[in-house]
């Protein structure tokens, strides 16, 4: 059994969408070759250490990868430990649903923060009301808004900066990450057998010339 195209899909997706290309290398290459270790992806990718393990450790940190620990014997007939890396799909769905539902969540707090926010000041006491509290300030008879405490003139805020219209900005964010919801929608009920979720360590993975990554 392998690995179902829709779920490979999501990863690219997500890589593509939130991180660079050389994170988007990584993951591809643990796709295409399950769970390696860290020398084979440098061979693979054709990656310094350094900057290899600075990838690998954004990754794991995100969640998207996990590590497995193996011994093996090295030529010089020493036991060295060796860390290979692959993706827990079902890890990573739940971490992917986790953080877009954090996004989300984000946006619309700034949009309940919008409406609160202090955009009108009096100019004699100071005090600071918010879009909807003006409107109750509303002097008809000079026709000017009035402070509730001192009743001197209130005005706009001249150090509150208008912010983006949240509404809009959850709209658009909707509508970008809808192909990653159908991904998910369509990956929901999917049964990964446990040693595809969790793969053992692969020796000796084969180097290939062409590091051509498939579209699957």
């Amino acid at each position: 059994m392998e690995i179902p195209t829709a779920l490979k899909r999501l990863v690219r997706l997500v890589l593509r969408g939130f991180y660079n290309v050389e994170h988007t290398l990584v993951m591809d290459m643990l796709i295409r070759k399950v769970c390696v270790k860290e020398e084979d992806l440098e061979t693979l990718l054709k990656f310094e250490k350094k900057h290899l393990r600075a990838i690998i450790a954004q990754l794991k940190n995100d969640k998207m990868i996990k590590t497995k620990l193996k011994m093996e014997t090295g030529p010089d007939g020493k036991a060295t430990r060796q860390n290979y890396y692959y993706i827990n799909y079902k890890g990573f769905v739940n971490v992917v649903k986790y953080k877009l539902d954090l996004m989300r969540r984000k946006i619309e707090t700034e949009e309940r923060d919008s409406t609160k926010r202090a955009s009108f000041i009096c100019s004699q006491c100071k005090k600071t009301f918010t879009d909807l509290e003006a409107d109750q300030l509303w002097d008809m008879a000079s026709g000017e808004f009035k402070c509730s405490y001192c009743g001197e003139v209130v005005d706009e805020d001249p150090d509150v900066l208008p912010k983006p219209d949240s509404r809009l900005i959850l709209a658009k964010f909707n509508e970008q990450i809808e192909p990653l919801y159908l991904l998910l929608k369509e990956v929901e009920d999917l049964k990964i057998p446990a040693d595809l979720l969790e793969p053992e360590p692969v020796e000796n993975v084969k180097i290939e010339k062409d590091n051509t990554f498939s579209n699957d």
